[in-house]
């Protein structure tokens, strides 16, 4: 047995074998995502090239803003009626890093919900000094989008209210170029890869794509293919995938 099949066979439990004989599809695409998975600290260095020691002080930055995350925790817990979406964990810590280390001036995100992404990308642009974030959302049944984003922070952004597939190719011809791209919109495998691919050359050199949710289906691999990326370009943590455009990973 090698060794790399010995580490598969050590970390199998009975409900992954069940999750394996009701959904091998799925077994199979985790397995193929397992070797691009990594710390929150090494993806945001490995993308951003910046030394861990520089990611490790700018997570204790955002750390030390407590003002600031106390405020998006408060939009969280004041729900209203239509307000179900989720929200993200540890990549929104991702976000901010990578917004820093980055200091993009143009940010493009599908998908608000509550506004976590939103906020964290925000605070790292406002942190910087400049940027801007344009977002594309279709609300809540309620009209919602983006409620946990402090108010204060709304002078870097941009909102538009309507699907992707309705705004997203005139948004990025007004744009003309991005630095980063956060997909988190609906997670169909062809709205997936209609957004990978309509955005993807809109990314500047040295720019960064993201998708979240990548473990759903097979969009992210079909994109990888289609547009001529090698696997070993792509990171993920823990669902949130990573690539930088025409860099070094």
């Amino acid at each position: 047995m090698t060794r790399w099949t010995s580490d598969i066979f050590r970390q199998i439990r009975p409900h992954h074998l069940l999750r394996t004989i009701l959904n091998p599809k799925r077994a199979i695409r985790e397995l193929k995502y397992r070797y691009t998975f990594t710390r929150k600290e090494e993806f945001c260095a490995t993308l951003s090239g910046a030394p861990l020691k520089r990611v490790h002080e700018l997570l204790q930055e955002l750390r030390d803003q407590v003002t600031f995350t106390d405020t998006v925790k408060e939009g969280l817990n004041n729900l209203k009626p239509g307000a179900n979406r989720g929200e993200m964990g540890d990549e929104a810590d991702i976000l901010y890093v990578l917004t820093r280390l980055l200091k993009p001036q143009q940010i493009l995100e599908t998908g608000v919900g509550a506004g976590v992404s939103s906020a964290y990308m925000l605070q790292a642009l406002h942190m910087n000094g400049s940027g801007r974030l344009t977002s594309i959302d279709l609300p809540d049944e309620g009209g919602l989008s983006g409620w946990a984003v402090p108010t204060e922070l709304h002078k870097y952004w941009d909102l538009y209210l309507g699907s992707s597939s309705e705004l997203l190719e005139k948004v990025l011809n007004e744009l003309t170029s991005i630095d980063i791209f956060l997909h988190d919109s609906d997670h169909s495998y062809g709205n997936m890869m209609y957004e990978f691919m309509t955005a993807w050359p809109f990314i500047r050199s040295g720019g960064l794509f993201h998708a979240h949710d990548v473990g759903r289906n097979d969009a992210l691999f079909d994109f990888c293919k289609a547009a001529g990326i090698p696997w070993t370009r792509v990171r993920t943590y823990p669902v949130l995938g990573g690539i930088r455009k025409d860099g070094v990973q």
